[in-house]
């Protein structure tokens, strides 16, 4: 319970990757603010839960919970929501940007040819909503002198796709990286601490949805390419979110964590 007492938002929470950070955050003894665009976001994928809601999950182990439905894409939204988080819990020690994805067409997305609409679309979606999320967060927690703030990026931020392709989500990812060491430089001296995840292939709802994951042989191609040889879990990141948000990383700030298996040819 090294988070006790301790207020978590986790945006992108209503299933998939986000729900898993969110039950770890709640099982290490954090109150747990689920934001998503739509909190019931599980049904789309299929993805069960082990009682009627996320929030209901993390209420089930001890601890209390709110969601709020919210565009992080929309600063004026997610000041509010802060806003609400801070009337009803007094406080905000951790923030995770976990709300994003790509944006438009996946068959369009080359650099060089990419629709203006589709890179927009995914900037908002991911770089800007984080900039949005970790500036309102950032106001309580330099009052406080604490705080612990995670971005997620992916390993397509950190290398260039094959042939170009998925350009517009690789940029925003990219950036987001960036924008996380100037975070980290910012706030640290107001004893706040700034980290990424960058995860390679995770077997969340949507993905498996995306790329027909549920397909056997597609999941033995893809694991050939990792050398822990097999395709990541939600809880594979969750477990890495633990090390960022308690004291075991009071003296790393600014940094990328890859969780990826060991994956250096991510296509």
């Amino acid at each position: 319970m090294k988070l006790k007492g301790q207020v978590a938002v986790v945006t992108g929470a209503g299933r998939g990757i986000g729900r898993a950070y969110a039950l770890r955050l709640a099982g290490l003894g954090a109150d747990v603010v689920i934001n998503d665009i739509d909190l019931e976001s599980a049904l789309e994928f299929d993805e069960e839960l082990t009682a009627p809601t996320v929030m209901d999950e993390v209420k089930n182990l001890g601890v209390r919970s709110q969601g709020i439905e919210a565009d992080v894409r929309d600063k004026s939204a997610v000041d509010a929501m802060f806003q609400q988080v801070l009337a009803e819990f007094g406080r905000v020690d951790i923030l995770v940007n976990n709300a994003g994805g790509m944006a438009g067409d996946r068959t369009r997305s080359f650099a060089a040819s990419m629709p203006e609409e589709d890179i927009r679309a995914t900037f908002d979606r991911n770089l800007m909503g984080t900039i949005f999320c970790s500036q309102a967060a950032a106001i309580p927690m330099k009052e406080q002198r604490y705080g612990r703030i995670i971005t997620v990026s992916s390993q397509a931020g950190m290398r260039g796709s094959p042939r170009g392709f998925y350009a517009s989500y690789s940029a925003a990812k990219a950036a987001i990286i960036n924008y996380t060491q100037n975070l980290a430089q910012e706030l640290g001296p107001y004893g706040i601490n700034v980290n990424c995840i960058a995860p390679a292939y995770i077997k969340s709802g949507r993905m498996i949805a995306w790329n027909r994951w549920d397909l056997e042989e597609r999941q033995q191609s893809m694991s050939r390419d990792i050398p822990l040889g097999r395709l990541g879990e939600p809880e594979d990141c969750a477990k890495v979110l633990e090390f960022f948000v308690t004291d075991l990383s009071d003296y790393v700030t600014g940094q990328c964590l890859s969780v990826c298996g060991g994956a250096i040819r991510f296509k």
